[in-house]
């Protein structure tokens, strides 16, 4: 792992946790993340049997509109089920709508329900959504009805009717607005009526009452956040084995109060024993559709349903602790900054970034399915930000050293090594590096005199279109040019790109110069130009290979004893009268591809041995 990425990594998840402090839903995205979550969760979990729903739907409306006309049905239908669902021995009965308006066409359907409410355990439901002053009435006698944390008198804001008297328990079903586009929470303690006085929600009371527990302290027991919201556990509830239609248990109960037997109604019946009943409208056009993680067009009695399951389980969905999550969210940046800014090469690099935003996404599922909202969209966009910003830095650093290494070596390499230093910089070690290698000396026999027998303009002229001749030959060969020393040229051969033919590749280049001075010098002859000829020494072995020089001035160059023995070799052309000649090392290394001649063996500076020369006349003829 590499400082300078974990310091990129850390600074791209400070950037993000800073957005995500702010805003902890991370500007929204993190809750279209928990929606498909949520739905992969709730896929796999069986909701909780202890809630069952009573659903007024379209079959309803069919079978029940001859007798009872169209929903809302006459409060005595309603008291019907509350005997029937009594009768079957439900815990909680909840209904999910309220009768805030009197019955003026069935008064005595009013009075019917409000004796049903007296000898069962049944949840009222409300409205509390602010509504205009004229229509708001003070609860005034049945007030104590309303629980608040403090106690204290409670206003409830459209409830008219005296029946809410003999009620067991009044919630309302008022349902926390979205924060995004879906509904996460719900209301532990709703609606807030004025100073400590407040009005339970539906769920609350409900769970209350299945529980046994105490008004003041049911509340306490669930972690709702400071506007007394719950995150919701999602489950979902929308199956046969939580649904019964509303008319099925109606026609239970009308058989029932006229004294009729039938073993249907006794397995109907064993559905409701000891749970919780919400009484709600689930077809569409009925009731108020909700935008939920499960569905866009959810019943309302989805929610209070989830919520209801969570409180009587305990078993909620928490939000982890921000400041451990941004500690969590920097550290791993800083550890996946680290990696892939050591890694080489992109494909890799992207390999290993995207696993670590797969790894936040798959911790997100993992830590949702064990009840903890964790901001994986943060995290996994702090990881991501923190491959990008390396990539692009290192895309940077990569153009610059290409470019660097255009202006090294452009003028001095083939294309075809350029392309590969290009490709494989890591290769090139700055700084030197012993290498085998092969080096060249090629250089023009008299070219003093040349020089003073000609004016300076044609000398430029004629040592220009030559060594153009040398460097294209040397170049196409493979070699890498080092420098011109006046009229000689020096290069070499395996570095910067490897060659391991290398010996053969710089004679076959001497015997290529030979031929191209012989046809420079025959036209140069007939144009009244001087006549050249050239001598060139070859020699293999080890040398320092690498940018050598001033810090701010340097070249890329080779030297060694082998250097200086090729050189030496260039100059023995004179005393032997030939063109090409080449150490014993360099002759053991091109096989029989060559016509040699041995001339001699020469005691050379800076080797105790003598060495044995050869002189190459040619390539070999099969």
């Amino acid at each position: 792992m590499t400082r300078t990425g974990a310091l990129i990594g850390a600074l791209c998840a400070a950037i993000i946790s800073a957005i995500f402090l702010a805003d902890p839903t991370f500007l929204g995205y993190e809750w279209p993340l928990h929606d498909r979550f949520t739905r992969a969760i709730a896929a796999r979990r069986h909701a909780d049997p202890r809630v069952m729903i009573v659903s007024i739907r379209r079959a309803t409306d069919q079978k029940l509109a001859s007798e009872y006309g169209r929903p809302p049905y006459p409060r005595s239908v309603h008291a019907t089920v509350i005997h029937e669902l009594v009768r079957a021995g439900a815990a909680v009965i909840a209904f999910d709508f309220s009768f805030q308006e009197p019955d003026d066409a069935h008064p005595d359907a009013d009075r019917e329900f409000a004796a049903a409410l007296q000898n069962a355990p049944v949840v009222v439901a409300v409205d509390t959504y602010p509504r205009s002053p004229k229509e708001s009435a003070d609860t005034g006698a049945f007030a104590d009805r309303l629980w608040t944390i403090q106690g204290g008198d409670a206003r409830l804001f459209g409830v008219r009717l005296p029946y809410f008297k003999t009620a067991p328990a009044i919630g309302t079903i008022r349902i926390a607005e979205p924060r995004n586009t879906s509904v996460y929470h719900s209301y532990v303690i709703a609606d807030h009526i004025a100073g400590d006085q407040y009005v339970p929600s539906l769920a609350l009371e409900a769970s209350r009452m299945f529980r046994k527990g105490s008004r003041t302290a049911a509340w306490r027991d669930f972690p709702a956040d400071r506007d007394r919201l719950l995150t919701i556990r999602w489950s979902d509830f929308m199956d046969e084995d939580h649904v019964v239609g509303f008319e099925k248990v109606l026609a239970a109960g009308l058989y029932r109060d006229g004294g009729l037997t039938d073993p249907r109604l006794d397995a109907l019946e064993a559905r409701f024993k000891g749970k919780i009943v919400l009484i709600a409208y689930t077809s569409q056009g009925m009731h108020d559709l909700r935008a939920t993680p499960l569905r866009t067009n959810s019943a309302g009695v989805e929610i209070h349903a989830n919520a209801i399951a969570n409180m009587i389980s305990g078993d909620f969905n928490r939000h982890a602790n921000r400041w451990l999550m941004v500690a969590l969210m920097i550290a791993f940046a800083a550890i996946a900054g680290g990696v892939v800014h050591r890694i080489p090469g992109q494909i890799p690099a992207g390999i290993a970034g995207f696993l670590g935003v797969a790894l936040w996404l798959v911790a997100g599922f993992a830590a949702l399915a064990a009840g903890w909202i964790v901001p994986a969209v943060a995290a996994a966009t702090s990881t991501a930000l923190t491959y990008l910003a390396i990539t692009v830095i290192k895309l940077t650093y990569e153009q610059r050293q290409t470019a660097m290494l255009k202006t090294t070596f452009g003028r001095y390499v083939s294309p075809q090594i350029l392309q590969h230093v290009l490709a494989h910089p890591e290769k090139v070690q700055l700084g030197g590096e012993r290498r085998d290698l092969t080096i060249l000396f090629s250089d023009i026999r008299g070219f003093t005199t040349i020089s003073e027998a000609s004016e300076p303009e044609q000398v430029v002229e004629m040592l220009n279109e030559y060594l153009t001749r040398m460097v294209e030959i040397l170049l196409d060969h493979g070699g890498t040019l080092d420098k011109f020393i006046g009229d000689a040229v020096m290069g070499f051969w395996n570095a910067p790109a490897f060659d391991p033919d290398h010996p053969r590749h710089a004679v076959a280049c001497a015997l290529e110069m030979i031929d191209e001075t012989a046809k420079i010098r025959a036209r140069w002859e007939t144009e009244g130009k001087a006549s050249i000829r050239i001598g060139i020494g070859v020699n293999s072995g080890d040398a320092v290979v690498g940018n050598i020089g001033a810090e701010k001035v340097f070249g890329y160059t080779v030297i060694g004893d082998a250097v200086n023995l090729a050189s030496r070799l260039e100059g023995k052309n004179k005393d032997y009268g030939t063109e090409i000649i080449v150490s014993e090392f360099t002759k053991a290394r091109i096989g029989d591809e060559f016509e040699l001649v041995y001339l001699d063996d020469v005691k050379v500076k800076g080797k105790e041995k003598a060495v044995r020369i050869y002189e190459v006349k040619g390539r070999t003829h099969a």
